[in-house]
């Protein structure tokens, strides 16, 4: 009889565990598992904020590095700069020869170079009238404000 009684429970067991039938129910999650998917959502906006942050520190290097000769070659020459409002915010340029790398509707950017060396860029931002002047040969920002 005992045998009989548990094999009765073994094979109700084993075709339980064989069931297809689901349900619609709607599933409730502990207070456990909640707190692990805020910890979670947490942890991606996190590098979301992590990635935006590099995103802006890699486009902050690429500004103050030099243009590569390539670039620099393939640009096209500016013979008159004084069409170019934002160049009267910086320091004089006009006794460099300059090239200007980018111009499109968001920004401009633009190689001074003296003696077939790079002095200085100019990075213009349009939508906010936002300009940097990088000293090439120093590597440093002689200007990152708004201007006008």
């Amino acid at each position: 009889m005992n045998k009989k009684v548990m094999v009765f429970f073994a094979a109700a067991f084993v075709l339980g565990g064989c069931s297809t039938k689901t349900t619609d129910e709607p599933v409730v999650e502990s207070s456990n598992s909640a707190a692990q998917s805020s910890e979670e959502v947490m942890t991606e906006s996190t590098a979301v904020e992590s990635s935006a942050v590099t995103e802006s520190s890699s486009e902050e290097d690429k500004d103050m590095a030099p243009v590569s000769e390539e670039e620099a070659a393939s640009a096209e020459m500016v013979t008159d700069i004084s069409q170019y409002e934002e160049l009267a915010y910086t320091i004089d340029l006009s006794g460099y020869e300059s090239r200007m790398l980018t111009d499109n509707q968001g920004t401009r950017v633009m190689l001074f170079s003296k003696d077939n060396e790079q002095v200085y860029k100019t990075v213009y931002v349009k939508n906010n009238n936002w300009l940097k002047v990088i000293d090439l040969k120093g590597d440093n920002l002689l200007l990152n404000e708004k201007i006008k």
